[in-house]
């Protein structure tokens, strides 16, 4: 029972006893190398303010002898000015100028003990202001409070203790009656260790704030410079994704440039091909059916007609193979492509592809009709006419839609049809048409676009393929 009530008062001793305070980082005799920095300006500034303290006390005690706060005082003698003059030169001298040769721990504690004495001075050449006293003694304790540790704070208390009891014999109020002023001595003492005591609790929430504020304000400037250096090499990161950027754009554009040289290459040859059975197969075909007709009217007029019935069927074999060479030589370099424009020639094409066919098929814009670049122009013909061959083949429809689109920034071909459709997951299903779905592909590709495929079962098959324009080409008269 009795160690729980020694436990208790214990605890309750240590939650009133404030924090030890620790005192500011003055260098010492062991401390390697001298202050620097930031840390060097916060020791100046705290020996600037012991400096104004200093200062301060000066006017402080001449305005305590002019208004005679001891009743019994007697003025101020001569070495009285000549004593705050020397504690004013001192203040400056001490506290302004040496610390920026000289800033150490040591001197503080000898210009607190230095205070001490000239405090004391002046109070016995006033005449012994007590009151003066006491309040510069005090002003002493705090300032070493604010600036030193617990100990060293303590043993500036006893000094100022003994400094106080050294003059109480000389002071004419004690010596009259020194038993009637014992209470008031005791007093003061007990108040010297009792601001010490307070000055110290205080003094350490202080220090431990400006420990919290200096710990922050490091971290604020790691933190700073951990993001200037992540700023820089954002920035740097930054230009060689620029620079990246730039590489594959230029990349990106010599492919294209490229790719509209083999369009154009292949587009060329197309159109040679196609000019070189229009101009020598057809007219070999033209010369061979006037042969045959020619020599059709001389078995007539001979009487022959098993010759006649088979020149007939030979004309008309010539006939069929004129038609498919021609049907062949438009398919391979539409005329129509070159002089009129897109539309023209995929509506032609259409038409052509679904006469005498049970298939319906229509073809159908939307904005503003226009001529693209040929290359554009010429993919989109080939993924329309892949897609209709398509149709034809493998779908069953009853009906097909083209429709052209045409945006401000691209131009999108649209081909839907009500047919079988297929499972876009099944790799084996639609195997011939999967081949024309990956030209398509990659002729939109080679112009920049995307084509999409969407199909199911029995549910038909649309196929969208989108082109981005650099540029609007002029407006067609015939588009």
């Amino acid at each position: 029972m009795r160690g729980s009530v020694l436990g208790g008062a214990l605890g309750a001793f240590h939650r009133i006893v404030p924090p030890a305070t620790g005192g500011l980082d003055w260098p010492r005799h062991r401390t390697a190398g001298p202050v620097r920095g930031a840390e060097r300006s916060r020791l100046l500034h705290y020996e600037r303010l012991m400096g104004l303290a200093h200062a301060t006390a000066v006017p402080v005690a001449l305005a305590a002898t002019l208004v005679h706060v001891d009743f019994i005082a007697r003025p101020a003698t001569p070495w009285f000015l000549v004593l705050l003059a020397t504690a004013l030169v001192y203040a400056v001298v001490y506290h302004f100028v040496l610390p920026r040769l000289w800033l150490s721990h040591t001197k503080v504690v000898l210009g607190l003990l230095v205070d001490v004495a000239l405090t004391t001075e002046v109070v016995r050449l006033t005449g012994y202001h007590m009151s003066l006293l006491v309040f510069l003694y005090y002003l002493i304790i705090i300032a070493c409070a604010l600036t030193l540790e617990r100990r060293t704070l303590y043993a500036i208390c006893a000094v100022i203790s003994l400094a106080f009891c050294a003059v109480l014999p000389f002071d004419p109020v004690f010596g009259q009656a020194a038993g009637a002023h014992a209470g008031h001595v005791l007093l003061f003492l007990f108040s010297v260790w009792g601001v010490g005591f307070i000055s110290a609790a205080g003094a350490a929430q202080i220090q431990a704030a400006e420990r919290r504020l200096m710990s922050s304000v490091r971290t604020q400037r790691a933190i700073a410079e951990e993001n200037a250096k992540l700023s820089v090499d954002l920035a740097r990161r930054l230009e060689e994704s620029r620079a990246l950027t730039v590489s594959l754009d230029r990349q990106r554009e010599e492919t294209r440039r490229l790719a509209d040289m083999v369009i154009h290459a292949q587009e060329e040859e197309r159109r040679r091909v196609a000019r070189e059975l229009h101009d020598e197969a057809n007219q070999l075909l033209a010369a061979l059916m006037t042969t045959v007709d020619a020599a059709e009217a001389a078995a007539a007029r001979q009487g022959q007609p098993e010759l006649t019935a088979t020149l007939g069927r030979l004309r008309r074999l010539a006939s069929a193979t004129l038609s498919d060479l021609q049907r062949i030589a438009t398919e391979l370099r539409p005329p129509a492509l070159d002089e009129f424009g897109l539309l023209p020639a995929l509506t032609r094409h259409v038409r052509d592809r679904t006469a005498n066919t049970p298939l319906d098929a229509c073809v159908d814009t939307v904005g503003r009709l226009r001529r693209l670049p040929p290359t554009v122009e010429v993919a989109l013909y080939r993924i329309a006419q892949e897609a209709l061959a398509n149709v034809q083949k493998h779908s069953d429809a009853r009906s097909v839609r083209l429709r052209l689109r045409f945006l401000p920034g691209a131009v999108c071909l649209e081909v839907s049809d009500d047919g079988v459709g297929f499972d876009l997951e099944d790799e084996h299903g639609a195997g011939r048409s999967r081949l024309g779905i990956a030209g398509m592909r990659e002729r939109a590709s080679i112009v920049g676009g995307t084509l999409r495929v969407t199909s199911r079962p029995g549910a038909g098959t649309q196929i969208s393929t989108s082109i981005p324009l650099r540029e609007e080409a002029p407006v067609s008269a015939h588009g």
